[in-house]
């Protein structure tokens, strides 16, 4: 992948190539930035970058035999690091056992996030994890000699997963890494990283798309101006999801749905209904579950900026406007901070494994005393 082929983020490019071409470049980044801005893109670019042999000063050539094998992840001193789940329980299980499935995802689609990945590889609540296998493996094949006679390149993709173990067995390579090895950590969350790793590389925010280079992007996908407008409004700088959009398909639908169903129960206080709502929720992934209360969280920000400032602020679909007609009223200063922060600790109880049922039915019933506070 070129520079020219990632979209916008051209402060981002600048600054990756003059801190290669000044020798300034750090043994480790952290490509830091929100889902469909662009990570993965900017990384894969840079390596080919580095790599081309006939580079102009602003991008590889595209041509060379280096360039193709990079564009088809075929190089053979480009590594990579991916959440998964184990295959089997017994014996090693490491990322080169879903190099396949992620080298096809990633060809498909280079702007990949996490949830169209697990999408691909499980339909069952599994795991996904970068296991302390894996941080062998790393350690391993770095040590060998480069096969092409250049730099190394080792993508952690989504580091966020990295487990405690596998980060610490990491933490010396990161910080001494043989000679021409570079690291490029891609993560969406910083707080989610371990700090002794966030302090062993140099940072690289990666800001959320504009809404204008996003709408020109999509005209020049030959995207009606209308349409076009309209995506970018929404998408919030998320390029995956306004590819998803092109297609009919919206990736919060189903979140809509769900949402809009669980505010009217609890606005009424339908106490078996909300029971029933419950259980079907403790029924999905966990991921699934954690998806829909940051969908949650965003919904209530977005009611709240549009109770006090109008539409024109706002980032909502038209099913979403439709509902958010006689939703908005109720989210208010009194209700809307608390409400964010039951959400939020949902979300937290989520990801240790608590009894959701239990979880669902009690945030229900304090949403519902929040929904009742009048402005």
């Amino acid at each position: 992948m070129q520079f020219q082929d990632v979209i916008g983020q051209e402060e981002v490019k600048s600054r990756l190539r003059k801190s290669f071409e000044e020798g300034r470049l750090a043994h480790a980044l952290m490509l830091l930035g929100p889902e469909g801005s662009g990570c993965l893109p900017l990384a894969l670019s840079f390596v080919q970058y580095i790599a081309c042999p006939n580079k102009s000063t602003t991008d590889s050539c595209g041509q060379c035999a280096t360039c193709r094998k990079i564009e088809a992840l075929n190089f053979a001193d480009l590594h990579f690091s991916f959440p998964y789940f184990n295959k089997s329980s017994s014996g090693e299980n490491v990322c080169a056992d879903w190099m396949t499935e992620f080298r096809g995802a990633v060809l498909e689609e280079a702007y990949l996030d996490v949830d169209l990945w697990r999408s691909q590889i499980t339909k069952d609540n599994k795991v996904l994890q970068i296991s302390v296998d894996e941080a062998g493996d790393i350690v391993r094949r770095l040590s060998l000699h480069s096969y092409e006679g250049g730099y190394k390149f080792q993508i952690i993709w989504m580091a966020e997963f990295l487990r405690v173990d596998t980060a610490n067995k990491l933490l010396k390579i990161i910080e001494e890494p043989p000679p021409k090895t570079l690291f490029i950590l891609i993560a969406a969350a910083s707080e989610q990283i371990l700090p002794t790793i966030l302090s062993r590389v140099q940072v690289v925010r990666v800001p959320r798309l504009s809404d204008d280079t996003i709408h020109q992007s999509l005209l020049q996908q030959g995207v009606e101006e209308v349409k076009a407008s309209g995506i970018a409004h929404y998408v919030y700088g998320d390029w995956l999801k306004a590819n998803a959009l092109l297609t009919n398909e919206n990736p919060d639908e189903q979140y809509t749905l769900q949402f809009q169903d669980w505010m009217r129960k609890c606005y009424k206080k339908d106490v078996l209904g909300l029971i029933r709502w419950s259980e079907a929720m403790n029924d999905l992934k966990r991921d699934d579950k954690k998806y829909f209360l940051q969908y949650a969280m965003d919904q209530v920000r977005q009611n709240l900026i549009r109770n006090y400032t109008g539409e024109d602020l706002t980032r909502l679909n038209p099913m979403e406007k439709d509902f958010s007609d006689k939703f908005a009223p109720f989210i208010n200063d009194l209700n809307a901070e608390e409400m964010l922060e039951r959400l939020q600790q949902a979300y937290r109880d989520v990801d240790r494994n608590v009894n959701t049922k239990i979880l669902f039915s009690d945030l229900s019933f304090k949403l519902h005393y929040l929904l009742t506070t009048k402005a």
